[in-house]
């Protein structure tokens, strides 16, 4: 009898040791603590216990949960997020039903209604994400989400996804979700949500390959700049980094965005996911990506050593001073960023004083001004080179910064002419394709007397090479800022004379307002620094607190 009820008390361990491992394996979960449903993703995953900290990398997604099977096994796994696919059961039939269906299009029938989904989804501590593929969808499924609220409590994440505008490569034909009654159905029934509004994208090599526009980021950012919910933009990974202007552009708008990397059936390479996060906080991007990549792009990720892969048009105080940028997922260090009137500049005349420069280690800005010689027929030369046995190219400077990937400089080109403003730019292009172009790089074109030469300019450098910061360089007080400049997507900086600069509270209100859209360069090429210390401190009082743009001091010394 003994022998025989010590072996029911084994066999009731193991059954209880069997179910509570497959209740952990399931994601299921008893009562929750409380959570809103428009909180913060990364908080919910670390409060969960998923991840250890709040790095968009570490969370994971389970695609397509819309049948039953599918749901029941993306349930069974470690995905964190389900995301799934929304739309009403005989969608664009005369047997259109107003219940809200798991399918993604073409199909228009499932075994999953979104009521029996969020049943089994809330019975798990896992997140959510639906996809809505019609607008009539959208209000049923809200109501659903309220009565779930209500009555047991969602406690968790939840996203909402549509692609309400045509993206890259997409035709007008294809049907978008009505974006701004997407909107309003949020706010008007279940708005304590995280918004997701996409675009949408057809992607063919090597025909449709067409990247993000600048119009296509101000369409999006027009229509979600008003509301108040947290914004996560889904972005086609393949074609993120060759839209990286824009791209960024839209994500500093506000702190309230974040970026949700998607792929489809074509694996995006190691070296542009690893640009993507190199560029951007570990908070503000999540990485929607299929094994084996995923394991392949986290493992590179933390590899000590490996070269930052830094945005060419990138703001030049993020990359001499990171504030975001580590390699190690345990650590997380406060870092004081850098003032900006500290900078050092250095003026390139030959390959000797260089190469000092680059073993120095300090850091800063090479200023190189370019020109032509007659005895080097076709080069792009530094400015005072040519006449050595030796000339300097700018195709040096770049192979040098090459083979010292590690110094921190960037390069502020000044160009005279039309014909070597192409040569740079062309030059560039052809660094940045070999990968070896991983830092700040600010152009110039000296005499700018009108509108028509800097629309040249800028429209130069947008067909040529736009991965740049655009330098604005005045003669005169005050300086021509054509208003082309304000629909760029790139950083613009505003490089003046001290000796232009009139006195008094006026002066130093225009100032202030240029800093807020451009990053503003003050060169003194005088020994008044008295002077120019005054408008910088006056500038400085003004200005301080704000953080998008950089105000730098170039003295007469440099």
């Amino acid at each position: 009898m003994i022998s025989v009820a010590f072996g029911l008390v084994i066999l009731v361990i193991v059954i209880v040791v069997t179910a509570i491992a497959l209740t952990k394996k399931s994601g299921s979960a008893g009562p929750l603590p409380s959570f809103p449903t428009g909180g913060d993703m990364l908080d919910y995953l670390v409060q969960m216990g998923d991840i250890s900290n709040r790095d968009g990398l570490l969370a994971t997604w389970a695609h397509r949960a819309n049948s039953k099977e599918e749901m029941n096994k993306a349930l069974a796994g470690d995905a964190m997020i389900l995301e799934s696919d929304v739309t009403l059961e005989g969608y664009g039939t005369p047997n259109v039903k107003p219940i809200p269906i798991m399918a993604h299009p073409p199909d228009i029938y499932s075994d999953n209604t979104l009521d029996q989904w969020l049943d089994a989804v809330l019975a798990s501590k896992k997140a959510i994400k639906l996809d809505f593929k019609s607008l009539e969808s959208v209000g049923l499924s809200l109501d659903l989400l309220i009565l779930k609220n209500s009555s047991k409590g969602i406690n968790r994440p939840v996203w909402l996804n549509a692609d309400i505008l045509h993206g890259p490569n997409s035709p007008d034909f294809l049907p978008l979700v009505n974006g701004t009654r997407f909107l309003q159905l949020i706010q008007e029934k279940f708005p304590d949500v995280t918004l997701s509004p996409g675009w949408r994208v057809l992607y063919v090599p090597p025909i449709f390959i067409k990247a993000y526009s600048r119009s296509m980021m101000t369409d999006m950012y027009n229509l979600i700049k008003d509301v108040p919910q947290k914004v996560t933009f889904p972005i086609y990974v393949l074609l993120a980094r060759k839209s990286w202007q824009h791209i960024s552009w839209l994500l500093s708008q506000s702190s309230r965005f974040s970026l949700t990397m998607w792929q489809g059936s074509v694996h995006p390479n190691i070296s542009d996911l690893l640009f993507i996060r190199d560029n951007t906080h570990p908070a503000r991007v999540y990485f929607d990506i299929y094994e084996p990549t995923l394991s392949e792009f986290r493992q590179a990720v933390y590899q000590q050593g490996r070269l930052r892969r830094f945005y060419s048009g990138g703001d030049l105080m993020e990359f001499l001073h990171p504030v975001h940028y580590q390699q190690d997922k345990n650590v997380h260090l406060p870092v004081t960023r850098g003032s900006s009137l500290s900078v050092h500049w250095f003026t390139v005349t030959d390959r000797i004083s260089l190469v000092t420069q680059l073993l120095d280690g300090t850091g800063g800005m090479l200023v190189v001004q370019l020109t032509t010689d007659n005895n080097w027929p076709g080069a792009v030369l530094v400015e005072g080179s040519g006449k050595a046995l030796e000339a300097l190219t700018l195709q040096d400077i770049l192979q040098l910064l090459t083979e010292r990937a590690d110094v921190s400089w960037g390069v502020y080109l000044r160009v005279p002419t039309q014909q070597l403003l192409e040569a740079s730019l062309t030059l560039l292009q052809s660094a940045n394709s070999r990968e070896e172009l991983y830092r700040p790089i600010w152009i110039s074109m000296e005499g700018l007397q009108s509108i028509e030469n800097t629309k040249e300019f800028v429209s130069t450098v947008e067909s040529l090479f736009p991965y740049v910061t655009l330098v604005l360089a005045g003669q005169s007080w005050p300086p021509l800022i054509p208003g082309i400049v304000s629909d760029l997507s790139q950083r613009v900086a505003l490089h003046l004379n001290a000796t232009s600069l009139p006195t008094g509270n006026e002066v130093i209100y225009s100032l202030v307002g240029m800093m807020d859209k451009s990053d503003l360069i003050i060169q003194d090429q005088t020994r008044k620094s008295t002077i120019v210390s005054a408008i910088t401190e006056r500038l400085m009082v003004h200005y301080k607190g704000r953080a998008k743009t950089n105000l730098y001091v170039i003295s007469h010394k440099f």
